[in-house]
């Protein structure tokens, strides 16, 4: 493996951590323990932004610039789908 291999799987694995936290979080059965999986939550959140921050100087990591009709077009279509959902709800 390369350099940007080894630091795309880190990225990746960190990334899943971070969810599964959210899962033990949301299941923590005592504030204590909360509290010590939120720790543990925010660590790892820290080291996936650095481990980004590191990949994307590196050049590992593209973003691409977006013209301003395709986002104002994504912006109608998700505000469409979150009115959509939210009457589709209230009929219930």
């Amino acid at each position: 493996m390369n350099d940007k291999e080894y630091i795309m799987d880190i990225l990746e694995s960190e990334k899943n951590l971070s969810v599964n936290m959210t899962y033990a979080l949301n299941e923590a059965s005592c504030d204590k323990l909360y509290k010590s999986y939120l720790k543990m939550f925010e660590n790892i959140n820290k080291k996936v932004k650095e481990i980004f921050d590191l990949s994307y100087k590196l050049d590992f990591y593209k973003l691409e610039k977006e013209e301003g009709k395709k986002i104002k077009s994504t912006i109608k279509t998700l505000t469409q789908d979150l009115n959509s959902s939210s009457s589709d709800e209230s009929t219930k």
